[in-house]
């Protein structure tokens, strides 16, 4: 009789964290569980935290700070315009921060000539695959 009633009022305590925590929380503990768009974690899961490597996009990121990017960007990759800064990463190379200068397309595959903020005119080829975040500007 003792552990059924231990079970029970366990029960019960549960239930009553999960009751007081989905009615007096700012972050619902169902659309937590839920998951899908628009959630924290799925927001969490999409940004990509990275740390200035140098000087190359001063004025805009200071070496050594801090920027957001958006890594959900699969097959948006394809029709970014000029002026949005990306995060480059090709394989095996540590990724940089640029801006989009142009856009090209040849035999069907996208390709775009960037650059640093310090050197606008030394433009860096980068195919749409290795453009791997869009700087959120949060």
């Amino acid at each position: 009789m003792g552990k059924i009633l231990t079970f029970i009022l366990f029960g019960v305590g549960v239930f009553a964290i999960f009751f007081i925590l989905e009615n007096y929380s700012p972050i619902k503990i169902s659309s937590l569980l839920s998951g899908g768009a628009g959630t924290p974690f799925a927001e969490s899961s999409c940004t990509r935290i990275m740390t200035v490597p140098d000087n190359s996009m001063e004025p805009i990121f200071k070496e050594g700070g801090v920027a957001l990017f958006n890594k959900c960007v699969e097959g948006k990759t394809d029709d970014i315009k000029p002026g949005t800064i990306v995060l480059v990463e090709p394989l095996f190379v540590p990724a940089k921060i640029r801006v989009i200068r142009k856009k090209e397309e040849l035999a069907g595959k996208i390709n775009y000539k960037v650059s640093s903020t310090k050197t606008p005119a030394s433009y860096e080829d980068a195919p749409s695959s290795d453009i791997k975040g869009i700087y959120d500007k949060k």
